[in-house]
């Protein structure tokens, strides 16, 4: 993670997934992590102000706020275990 800066939110996943998928042996980081969660979890909006208070649409900017252990601990806590699946074994019919 070497630019931690992005023009929009979509370029700052991307950095995430390309990290994930780097050493080979991910190779669709969407089926095996939760990005949202990773991305709810490390990246930050920036943006200037106005005096008022108001948001400078030019300065709005994404960043991944993390240092190396910190990204690849949130990377593994939102690792997906595989699909939910149940099996029905009994049906309770009210009498």
């Amino acid at each position: 993670m070497t630019d931690n800066t992005f023009t929009t939110l979509g370029e700052a996943i991307a950095s995430i997934t390309d990290a994930i998928e780097a050493g080979g042996a991910v190779t669709d980081a969407r089926t095996e992590y939760d990005l949202d969660a990773i991305a709810d979890e490390l990246i930050t909006e920036h943006a200037d102000e106005t005096p008022e208070g108001a948001t400078i649409a030019s300065s709005l900017h994404f960043a991944i706020d993390a240092d190396e252990d910190t990204f690849w601990a949130t990377v593994e806590a939102h690792e997906l275990t595989g699909p939910i699946t149940a099996e029905l074994t009994t049906v309770d019919t009210p009498t």
